[in-house]
Protein backbone atom coordinates (compact mmCIF):
# COMPACT_ATOMS: atom_id res chain seq x y z
CA UNK A 1 0.00 0.00 0.00
CA UNK A 2 2.81 2.41 0.93
CA UNK A 3 4.64 1.64 -2.30
CA UNK A 4 1.51 2.43 -4.39
CA UNK A 5 1.07 5.76 -2.60
CA UNK A 6 4.67 6.62 -3.31
CA UNK A 7 4.28 5.72 -6.98
CA UNK A 8 1.07 7.78 -7.24
CA UNK A 9 2.68 10.67 -5.51
CA UNK A 10 5.67 10.41 -7.83
CA UNK A 11 3.44 10.41 -10.94
CA UNK A 12 1.55 13.55 -9.98
CA UNK A 13 4.80 15.17 -8.92
CA UNK A 14 6.28 14.48 -12.36
CA UNK A 15 3.01 15.57 -14.06
CA UNK A 16 3.20 19.04 -12.49
CA UNK A 17 7.01 19.15 -12.44
CA UNK A 18 8.29 22.10 -14.45
CA UNK A 19 10.89 21.71 -17.16
CA UNK A 20 13.01 24.34 -18.82
CA UNK A 21 13.18 24.45 -22.58
CA UNK A 22 16.26 26.38 -23.70
CA UNK A 23 16.63 27.77 -27.23
CA UNK A 24 20.18 28.57 -28.39
CA UNK A 25 21.84 29.32 -31.72
CA UNK A 26 23.31 26.48 -33.70
CA UNK A 27 26.63 25.46 -32.10
CA UNK A 28 26.31 28.38 -29.74
CA UNK A 29 26.16 28.52 -25.96
CA UNK A 30 24.34 31.81 -25.49
CA UNK A 31 20.79 31.33 -24.28
CA UNK A 32 18.32 33.25 -26.40
CA UNK A 33 15.01 31.93 -25.04
CA UNK A 34 14.06 29.96 -21.98
CA UNK A 35 10.60 28.45 -21.59
CA UNK A 36 9.53 26.96 -18.31
CA UNK A 37 6.59 24.56 -18.54
CA UNK A 38 5.22 21.24 -17.34
CA UNK A 39 3.37 18.29 -18.77
CA UNK A 40 0.15 19.69 -17.33
CA UNK A 41 0.47 23.01 -19.17
CA UNK A 42 1.45 21.25 -22.41
CA UNK A 43 -1.67 19.08 -22.31
CA UNK A 44 -3.78 22.09 -21.29
CA UNK A 45 -2.52 24.10 -24.26
CA UNK A 46 -3.09 21.19 -26.64
CA UNK A 47 -6.67 20.72 -25.35
CA UNK A 48 -7.38 24.44 -25.68
CA UNK A 49 -5.97 24.47 -29.21
CA UNK A 50 -8.09 21.44 -30.16
CA UNK A 51 -11.27 23.03 -28.80
CA UNK A 52 -10.44 26.28 -30.61
CA UNK A 53 -9.89 24.51 -33.94
CA UNK A 54 -13.10 22.50 -33.51
CA UNK A 55 -15.06 25.69 -32.72
CA UNK A 56 -13.70 27.52 -35.76
CA UNK A 57 -14.50 24.51 -37.97
CA UNK A 58 -18.12 24.38 -36.71
CA UNK A 59 -18.55 28.12 -37.28
CA UNK A 60 -17.19 27.84 -40.81
CA UNK A 61 -19.43 24.88 -41.64
CA UNK A 62 -22.66 26.43 -40.31
CA UNK A 63 -22.18 30.14 -41.02
CA UNK A 64 -20.23 30.21 -44.28
CA UNK A 65 -20.75 28.91 -47.85
CA UNK A 66 -18.65 25.87 -46.92
CA UNK A 67 -21.78 24.32 -45.37
CA UNK A 68 -23.03 23.56 -48.89
CA UNK A 69 -20.20 21.00 -49.17
CA UNK A 70 -21.56 18.94 -46.28
CA UNK A 71 -23.17 15.63 -47.35
CA UNK A 72 -26.97 15.79 -47.13
CA UNK A 73 -27.14 19.56 -46.80
CA UNK A 74 -29.92 21.26 -48.80
CA UNK A 75 -29.87 24.98 -49.44
CA UNK A 76 -32.98 26.70 -47.95
CA UNK A 77 -33.76 28.29 -51.33
CA UNK A 78 -33.48 24.91 -53.08
CA UNK A 79 -35.64 23.34 -50.37
CA UNK A 80 -38.28 26.05 -50.87
CA UNK A 81 -38.20 25.49 -54.64
CA UNK A 82 -38.63 21.74 -54.13
CA UNK A 83 -41.64 22.32 -51.87
CA UNK A 84 -43.21 24.81 -54.28
CA UNK A 85 -42.61 22.46 -57.23
CA UNK A 86 -44.22 19.58 -55.35
CA UNK A 87 -47.27 21.71 -54.55
CA UNK A 88 -47.48 22.90 -58.15
CA UNK A 89 -47.21 19.34 -59.52
CA UNK A 90 -49.94 18.20 -57.13
CA UNK A 91 -52.19 21.08 -58.23
CA UNK A 92 -51.54 20.36 -61.92
CA UNK A 93 -52.27 16.67 -61.40
CA UNK A 94 -55.58 17.52 -59.77
CA UNK A 95 -56.42 19.98 -62.57
CA UNK A 96 -55.65 17.37 -65.24
CA UNK A 97 -57.78 14.82 -63.39
CA UNK A 98 -60.71 17.25 -63.20
CA UNK A 99 -60.30 18.10 -66.88
CA UNK A 100 -60.40 14.41 -67.82
CA UNK A 101 -63.52 13.93 -65.72
CA UNK A 102 -65.08 17.01 -67.29
CA UNK A 103 -64.45 15.79 -70.84
CA UNK A 104 -65.75 12.33 -69.96
CA UNK A 105 -68.94 13.82 -68.53
CA UNK A 106 -69.54 15.92 -71.65
CA UNK A 107 -69.08 12.85 -73.84
CA UNK A 108 -71.56 10.87 -71.75
CA UNK A 109 -74.07 13.72 -71.95
CA UNK A 110 -73.76 13.87 -75.74
CA UNK A 111 -74.30 10.08 -75.92
CA UNK A 112 -77.33 10.33 -73.67
CA UNK A 113 -75.79 8.08 -71.00
CA UNK A 114 -75.87 10.71 -68.27
CA UNK A 115 -78.98 12.67 -67.28
CA UNK A 116 -78.22 16.02 -65.74
CA UNK A 117 -81.64 17.67 -65.71
CA UNK A 118 -81.54 17.72 -61.91
CA UNK A 119 -77.85 18.64 -61.63
CA UNK A 120 -77.12 22.23 -60.67
CA UNK A 121 -73.40 22.42 -61.45
CA UNK A 122 -70.86 20.51 -63.51
CA UNK A 123 -68.74 20.07 -60.37
CA UNK A 124 -71.44 17.87 -58.84
CA UNK A 125 -71.26 15.59 -61.89
CA UNK A 126 -67.49 15.41 -61.53
CA UNK A 127 -67.82 14.43 -57.89
CA UNK A 128 -70.20 11.61 -58.79
CA UNK A 129 -67.86 10.28 -61.46
CA UNK A 130 -64.47 10.73 -59.74
CA UNK A 131 -64.20 7.06 -58.75
CA UNK A 132 -64.97 5.78 -62.27
CA UNK A 133 -62.35 7.66 -64.30
CA UNK A 134 -60.07 4.74 -65.17
CA UNK A 135 -62.95 2.41 -65.96
CA UNK A 136 -64.51 5.06 -68.24
CA UNK A 137 -61.20 5.47 -70.06
CA UNK A 138 -61.17 1.76 -70.87
CA UNK A 139 -64.75 1.94 -72.19
CA UNK A 140 -63.81 4.89 -74.38
CA UNK A 141 -60.86 2.96 -75.83
CA UNK A 142 -63.14 0.02 -76.61
CA UNK A 143 -65.66 2.36 -78.23
CA UNK A 144 -62.98 3.90 -80.47
CA UNK A 145 -61.66 0.47 -81.42
CA UNK A 146 -65.10 -0.74 -82.46
CA UNK A 147 -65.64 2.42 -84.48
CA UNK A 148 -62.39 2.00 -86.40
CA UNK A 149 -63.04 -1.69 -87.10
CA UNK A 150 -66.76 -1.70 -87.87
CA UNK A 151 -67.27 1.93 -88.98
CA UNK A 152 -70.31 2.09 -86.76
CA UNK A 153 -70.54 5.52 -85.26
CA UNK A 154 -73.96 6.03 -83.78
CA UNK A 155 -73.53 9.84 -83.71
CA UNK A 156 -73.86 9.97 -87.51
CA UNK A 157 -77.24 8.29 -87.69
CA UNK A 158 -80.30 10.40 -88.29
CA UNK A 159 -83.32 9.21 -86.48
CA UNK A 160 -86.92 10.13 -87.05
CA UNK A 161 -88.18 13.13 -85.07
CA UNK A 162 -89.27 12.19 -81.57
CA UNK A 163 -92.68 13.20 -80.40
CA UNK A 164 -91.19 14.88 -77.32
CA UNK A 165 -89.04 17.05 -79.62
CA UNK A 166 -91.95 17.92 -81.90
CA UNK A 167 -93.79 19.43 -78.93
CA UNK A 168 -90.92 21.80 -78.12
CA UNK A 169 -90.65 25.33 -79.47
CA UNK A 170 -87.08 26.24 -80.49
CA UNK A 171 -85.91 29.82 -80.66
CA UNK A 172 -83.54 30.41 -83.64
CA UNK A 173 -80.03 30.98 -82.24
CA UNK A 174 -79.31 33.38 -85.09
CA UNK A 175 -80.97 34.57 -88.29
CA UNK A 176 -78.93 34.04 -91.44
CA UNK A 177 -78.09 31.82 -94.39
CA UNK A 178 -76.98 28.20 -94.10
CA UNK A 179 -73.37 28.31 -95.30
CA UNK A 180 -72.73 24.60 -94.68
CA UNK A 181 -75.51 22.07 -94.15
CA UNK A 182 -75.78 19.20 -91.72
CA UNK A 183 -73.79 16.24 -93.10
CA UNK A 184 -72.88 13.47 -90.61
CA UNK A 185 -71.11 11.50 -93.35
CA UNK A 186 -68.49 14.26 -93.38
CA UNK A 187 -68.52 14.40 -89.58
CA UNK A 188 -70.26 17.76 -89.75
CA UNK A 189 -72.87 17.33 -87.01
CA UNK A 190 -74.44 20.77 -87.26
CA UNK A 191 -75.07 23.72 -89.51
CA UNK A 192 -72.97 26.81 -90.21
CA UNK A 193 -75.05 29.97 -90.21
CA UNK A 194 -73.57 33.02 -91.96
CA UNK A 195 -74.38 36.48 -90.64
CA UNK A 196 -72.94 39.93 -90.04
CA UNK A 197 -70.09 40.43 -87.60
CA UNK A 198 -71.02 41.04 -83.94
CA UNK A 199 -74.45 39.46 -84.37
CA UNK A 200 -75.90 38.17 -81.10
CA UNK A 201 -76.24 34.43 -80.53
CA UNK A 202 -79.36 33.43 -78.60
CA UNK A 203 -80.43 30.44 -76.52
CA UNK A 204 -82.49 27.95 -78.54
CA UNK A 205 -84.34 26.44 -75.57
CA UNK A 206 -84.50 26.80 -71.78
CA UNK A 207 -81.68 24.92 -70.07
CA UNK A 208 -78.47 24.96 -68.05
CA UNK A 209 -75.03 25.79 -69.42
CA UNK A 210 -72.68 22.81 -69.11
CA UNK A 211 -69.63 24.38 -70.74
CA UNK A 212 -68.57 27.92 -71.52
CA UNK A 213 -64.97 28.30 -72.59
CA UNK A 214 -62.41 28.95 -75.29
CA UNK A 215 -60.76 26.47 -77.68
CA UNK A 216 -58.04 27.24 -80.25
CA UNK A 217 -59.91 25.50 -83.10
CA UNK A 218 -63.48 26.68 -82.51
CA UNK A 219 -63.15 29.93 -80.56
CA UNK A 220 -65.56 30.30 -77.65
CA UNK A 221 -67.93 27.35 -77.21
CA UNK A 222 -71.13 27.04 -75.19
CA UNK A 223 -72.92 23.74 -74.52
CA UNK A 224 -76.41 23.78 -72.98
CA UNK A 225 -78.39 20.89 -71.48
CA UNK A 226 -82.16 21.02 -72.02
CA UNK A 227 -85.12 18.91 -70.93
CA UNK A 228 -85.71 15.59 -72.66
CA UNK A 229 -81.99 14.74 -73.01
CA UNK A 230 -81.50 17.54 -75.51
CA UNK A 231 -78.15 19.31 -75.88
CA UNK A 232 -77.33 22.31 -78.05
CA UNK A 233 -73.81 23.37 -79.03
CA UNK A 234 -72.74 26.88 -80.14
CA UNK A 235 -69.26 27.29 -81.68
CA UNK A 236 -67.11 30.07 -83.18
CA UNK A 237 -68.26 32.79 -80.78
CA UNK A 238 -65.87 35.68 -80.26
CA UNK A 239 -67.42 36.72 -76.91
CA UNK A 240 -69.66 35.04 -74.34
CA UNK A 241 -72.06 36.57 -71.81
CA UNK A 242 -72.91 33.45 -69.78
CA UNK A 243 -70.89 31.08 -67.63
CA UNK A 244 -71.08 27.42 -66.61
CA UNK A 245 -73.95 26.28 -64.36
CA UNK A 246 -76.03 29.32 -65.38
CA UNK A 247 -79.72 28.67 -66.10
CA UNK A 248 -80.81 30.40 -69.31
CA UNK A 249 -84.11 31.08 -71.05
CA UNK A 250 -84.95 30.69 -74.72
CA UNK A 251 -84.08 33.86 -76.64
CA UNK A 252 -81.46 35.09 -74.13
CA UNK A 253 -78.21 36.37 -75.65
CA UNK A 254 -75.29 33.99 -75.09
CA UNK A 255 -72.63 36.07 -76.83
CA UNK A 256 -71.58 37.47 -80.17
CA UNK A 257 -70.57 35.59 -83.28
CA UNK A 258 -67.00 35.55 -84.59
CA UNK A 259 -65.25 34.55 -87.80
CA UNK A 260 -64.94 30.91 -88.72
CA UNK A 261 -61.52 31.62 -90.22
CA UNK A 262 -59.17 34.56 -90.25
CA UNK A 263 -59.58 35.06 -94.00
CA UNK A 264 -63.38 34.85 -94.01
CA UNK A 265 -65.29 37.99 -94.93
CA UNK A 266 -68.37 36.83 -93.05
CA UNK A 267 -68.94 35.45 -89.58
CA UNK A 268 -70.29 31.98 -88.91
CA UNK A 269 -72.13 30.28 -86.09
CA UNK A 270 -71.73 26.52 -85.93
CA UNK A 271 -74.87 25.17 -84.25
CA UNK A 272 -75.50 21.54 -83.24
CA UNK A 273 -78.59 19.79 -81.86
CA UNK A 274 -78.23 16.46 -80.03
CA UNK A 275 -80.87 14.11 -78.64
CA UNK A 276 -79.83 11.13 -76.49
CA UNK A 277 -76.39 11.10 -78.07
CA UNK A 278 -77.65 11.36 -81.65
CA UNK A 279 -76.92 14.35 -83.85
CA UNK A 280 -80.06 15.86 -85.43
CA UNK A 281 -80.43 18.22 -88.37
CA UNK A 282 -81.30 21.57 -86.76
CA UNK A 283 -83.10 22.76 -89.91
CA UNK A 284 -85.79 20.11 -89.27
CA UNK A 285 -86.81 21.85 -86.04
CA UNK A 286 -85.66 25.48 -86.33
CA UNK A 287 -86.28 28.08 -89.00
CA UNK A 288 -83.12 30.12 -89.51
Amino acid sequence: MTRKKKENGGFWKQFFHRYDVILTQHRGRDVEHRISTSRFFVMLHLLTLTILIAGITVLLLFYSPLKTLMPGYVNPQVRQQIIESSIRIDSLSEAVMRHQLYVTNIQDILRGELKVDSVSTIDSITALRSSDLMARTERESEFIRQYEENEKYNLTSQSQPKSEIDNLHFFPPMRGLIAEAFDPNKLHFGVDIASATSHNVNVALDGTILMSGYTPDHGYIIIIQHVGNLVTVYKHLDAVFKHESTKVKAGEALGTIGSKSKNADESFLHFELWHKGTALDPTQYISF
